[in-house]
C-alpha cells in the first residue's frame, strides 16, 4: 500500500471568481485493490457547516482534512479533492452551486 497516508492532493478544472463554498459533493472510497473508487454518498455542502448527504458516513477527520484544503481548490468551478486516511483513500468530487 502507499506510504502517502495522511498526504493529500487537489486537483481541479474550471475557474470562478473567489472561493465558493456552497457545493454539491460526490464522496467516494478506495476499493480493497486501492486503485478505484466507489461512490459512498452525495449530497450538498456548505463549508463551514455539516454536509447534507445521503449514504454511508463520512469520518469527521476526512471532512476535516477535505475542508481544509478547500480554499485550494473551491475558487473554482468543479474539481476533486483527495484525502488519505490510514490506508483508505478517499475522493470528494465537488461542483459550485449557484446561490
Amino acid at each position: 500500500m502507499d506510504s502517502w497516508a495522511g498526504a493529500a492532493r487537489v486537483y481541479t478544472a474550471g475557474r470562478l471568481a473567489g472561493m465558493n463554498r456552497n457545493l454539491r459533493v460526490v464522496f467516494s472510497r478506495s476499493a480493497e485493490n486501492g486503485l478505484e473508487y466507489r461512490e459512498i454518498a452525495r449530497g450538498t455542502w456548505f463549508l463551514g457547516r455539516e454536509p447534507v448527504l445521503q449514504g454511508e458516513a463520512i469520518p469527521p477527520e476526512v471532512l476535516k482534512g477535505i475542508e481544509k484544503q478547500a480554499p485550494a481548490a473551491c475558487d473554482r468551478a468543479k474539481g476533486t479533492i483527495e484525502y488519505a486516511r490510514a490506508e483508505i483513500k478517499y475522493a470528494m468530487d465537488f461542483e459550485s452551486v449557484e446561490d
